[in-house]
């Protein structure tokens, strides 16, 4: 089915197959994309309304929403109040073409992403919203288990030393994941497996200081256990800051060679940089020779409406991007496993100064995830996750409801990860709201901790993590309840204070 559909000053032209298998939504999505990339429909240009587009093309309206909200996340588009949508102003990147790069020959072979460490000795809490855990309940234990004897009884030489990079089986089956689900563009070579983001980070720190790259800017609020790692292998960690698009490129150090962002779901703020911003950060690393992006792929299994965003990397035609992602946050914490994409010229220097170092991944267990990878139980699991997460995530806002619109709570970061990020007003305290809070039983968490130290103190907002994904969904009723019925918030605004 093919249409020409008019829209302000310009055609539409959309071609919908529907034998294809794909999805109504992320055909038109793809087509407009597209048209948008290449300059077939330039800035300002308004788009058809969406019951419009949807009557031309004979489908249902929620296609076109979908399929909008999508280019609207990625920042192809913009909605204006009571007038519609339009085309962004972009600055082309051509990334649909761009080959694996060859990697020379012959070279020697925690808390993860974006997480903050998560304790042994909690205190007991009726309704804990830690929004740095996960549901094992419904990990596949039997498959686990099975493919752990299958492993034993197949493979004796896996208690032998391996690859320092990781075994090639697994770099194979990771290289073949991120580029299916994320676009990323690399070849096995490039893969590091490690136990854990912070070892990578940690193997990171190491070759940068070698290469005398030794300021890195950092997204404030953002992942402080980062900092701490770049700091204490001797960087110089600053604090950039964030405004709706992610990360200001205005506020990357001069100094700064090294630039660490969360695109996909920032964390803790969830934002998603829209395809503008990615094109400025790409182009500030191509400005000047020595310059890197390390981009953490946080939560970006776990987006409940559209589809995944896809990875900073795959635009990137010059290889300043390291890629970095983890399977603790789809699997389970005790699954250490993580794994980095090196452009080649910081792999050559990467074998130079860690190549002598093992892999701190056991061979049994790197065996046992490529089965998982590969015989698609990894697919199916965060499939069936992504379900779970997106129940609870709806729950958790329709139980907020009351809350948000008595106290003028603002929200962010919903519809992705596995938490929502609740600004508070001025007259609410953080701090105060955590303590009464746990009076009752209740376990929140504020931002506070996510700013760097050196964030100016005026340019810090108060807001708390609300995390779900651990709860189950009777608890999420009575904890968000219980928080309604106990005014915490009317005990922790200025006013109660005063009085008291």
């Amino acid at each position: 089915m093919h249409k020409n559909i008019s829209g302000g000053i310009n055609m539409l032209s959309i071609h919908l197959d529907q034998r294809s298998g794909k999805p109504l939504y992320n055909q038109i999505y793809e087509q407009i994309r597209e048209q948008i990339l290449t300059g077939e429909l330039t800035a300002s240009t308004k788009l058809p309304s969406t019951r419009s587009m949807a009557g031309n093309l004979g489908v249902s309206r929620n296609t076109v929403d979908t399929a909008y909200y999508q280019l609207q996340s990625e920042g192809y588009i913009d909605a204006a109040p009571k007038s519609g949508f339009y085309v962004c102003a972009l600055t082309p990147v051509d990334y649909r073409t761009k080959p694996a790069v060859p990697v020379p020959e012959n070279t020697t072979g925690s808390t993860d992403t974006a997480d903050a460490s998560e304790t042994q000795d909690k205190p007991a809490f009726l309704y804990d919203f830690d929004p740095y855990s996960i549901d094992i309940s419904h990990f596949p234990f039997s498959v686990w288990r099975r493919l752990s004897r299958q492993v034993l009884m197949d493979d004796h030489s896996l208690f032998l030393l391996g690859d320092n990079r990781g075994d090639q089986a697994l770099r194979s089956a990771i290289c073949s994941y991120v580029r299916m689900s994320r676009q990323v563009t690399c070849t096995p070579d490039q893969v590091i497996v490690g136990a854990g983001v912070d070892y990578l980070l940690q193997m990171l720190s190491l070759v940068f200081q070698s290469s005398s790259m030794n300021n890195i800017t950092l997204e404030s609020p953002g992942y402080t256990q980062a900092a701490h790692i770049f700091h204490n292998n001797g960087l110089t960690v600053t604090p950039g800051t964030m405004d709706k698009s992610g990360l200001s490129t205005s506020s990357i150090a001069p100094e700064s060679s090294i630039v660490y962002v969360t695109p996909s779901h920032q964390f803790p703020l969830g934002t998603v940089m829209p395809y503008g911003r990615r094109v400025e950060l790409l182009t500030w690393a191509k400005s000047a020779p020595n310059r890197y992006i390390i981009e953490d792929d946080h939560d970006s299994e776990f987006r409940y409406r559209g589809k995944p965003i896809p990875a900073l990397q795959g635009m990137d035609d010059e290889n300043r991007v390291i890629y970095i992602g983890t399977f603790s946050k789809a699997i389970a914490p005790a699954i250490r496993v993580g794994y980095m994409i090196l452009p080649p010229e910081l792999l050559k220097r990467y074998e130079q100064i860690c190549g002598h170092y093992s892999c701190t991944v056991s061979r049994v267990d790197q065996a046992i995830l490529t089965h998982f990878l590969c015989e698609g139980y990894f697919e199916k699991h965060v499939n069936r996750m992504r379900k779970i997460y997106r129940s609870k995530h709806d729950l958790i806002l329709e139980c907020m409801q009351p809350l948000i619109d008595r106290y003028g709570l603002t929200l962010q970061g919903e519809h992705a990860g596995m938490h929502i990020t609740i600004f508070l007003p001025e007259h609410i305290n953080e701090q105060s709201l955590i303590k009464n809070a746990a009076t009752q039983g209740i376990h929140l968490y504020g931002i506070e901790s996510h700013y760097l130290p050196q964030h100016p103190e005026k340019l810090r907002q108060q807001a708390i993590l609300l995390g779900y994904s651990a709860l189950t969904e009777e608890e999420i009723k009575k904890g968000v309840h219980l928080m309604v019925d106990t005014h915490i918030f009317d005990q922790s605004s200025s006013s109660a204070r005063f009085l008291s």
